[in-house]
């Protein structure tokens, strides 16, 4: 196998066939020469094995595959730790949705990043345009649609990434190696974002300005902001406990100075919403770690029902 082979690395869930047989068909269209596609489904309980390895036969003719199925739902975190094991020889690896498209050069432009980088990335990513269930384009550039979404490179931003993620795992491309060496991946974070952190501790990460890929968005919640949030509850439950169980689990890798002020502020955060006694004053006090959440904390969860549940789909619809 040629020494800078790319690992593609597909887990599919109940894949929705048109989507899944337009990003196969974008694989095998890639114009970089060194392809090999590894594919796990995460025991979908209705659409067969066997058409899976049918739409395989059909639509990846250029390169090989390999096809393997989860025993139980394990979920896209250790779903994709799996297909980092299923592969063994490969010199990279990249990550893979089951509903994007991916341009022609996508694979050849991330690895001519990669080894050619001034920064000698750690790891890599790029742009996307935004398409929607119908594969009409919503936007050009994933910064024109998540309006506080912002690309970073260099050296140093784990300190950054403890709070926002900006490297999406359908275009990020590591060693294999490298991949392999930040197993187990935990579940308290999804697998590109704790990728991206182990990523910057260890160097640095670059990014291509230019979109690689067709990145699809569909359903009522297009922006992902807020996913699920319909209560109170729901939001602490989805944004402050999981950040909070998101610090505990990155404190495994390096117990930073960021890190110490960020538990403090999430502590101040879980008093606010409590409404326990100094909960306001010390939100306030911290607000500055992210000043937007912590201003959104501390009026709207003040809010009666209805006007939190409009100010929500406000901050779901983007309009936020």
């Amino acid at each position: 196998m040629a020494q800078k082979t790319v690992a593609v690395l597909l887990a599919v869930w109940e894949p929705r066939e048109d989507w899944l047989i337009e990003l196969l068909d974008s694989l095998n269209g890639q114009t970089y020469p060194h392809i090999r596609l590894y594919v796990r489904d995460d025991a979908s309980p209705t659409y067969p094995l066997s058409r899976l390895q049918e739409l395989l036969a059909a639509h990846i003719t250029k390169f090989p595959y390999t096809l393997h199925q989860n025993e139980q739902n394990l979920g896209s975190n250790q779903t994709f730790a799996a297909l980092v094991c299923d592969c063994n020889d490969e010199r990279y690896v990249a990550f893979c949705d089951q509903d994007d498209v991916w341009l022609p050069e996508k694979i050849a432009n991330t690895v001519r990043l990669l080894e050619e980088s001034r920064l000698s990335p750690v790891a890599v990513c790029a742009n996307v345009s935004v398409m929607d269930g119908e594969g009409k384009e919503i936007a050009p550039t994933m910064e024109a649609h998540r309006r506080r979404h912002t690309f970073l490179r260099g050296n140093g931003l784990a300190s950054g990434l403890i709070y926002r993620n900006f490297v999406m795992g359908c275009t990020m491309m590591m060693e294999r190696k490298r991949a392999r060496s930040y197993l187990p991946f935990p579940n308290e974070l999804v697998h590109d974002h704790y990728l991206a952190y182990r990523a910057a501790l260890d160097g640095a990460i670059d990014y291509l300005d230019e979109p690689q890929m067709r990145y699809r968005v569909y359903g009522g919640n297009q922006t992902g902001v807020m996913t699920g949030v319909r209560t109170k509850q729901d939001y602490f439950d989805r944004r402050i406990a999981v950040f909070d169980a998101r610090l505990r689990c990155l404190k495994q890798y390096a117990d930073s100075e960021e890190l110490q002020k960020a538990q403090i502020w999430t502590d101040a955060r879980k008093k606010n919403f409590s409404r326990e006694r100094g909960g306001f004053r010390a939100l306030w006090k911290t607000r500055n770690v992210n000043r937007v959440t912590s201003l959104f904390e501390l009026f709207a969860l003040r809010f009666p029902t209805p006007l939190f549940r409009f100010a929500v789909r406000l901050i779901q619809k983007g309009a936020l």
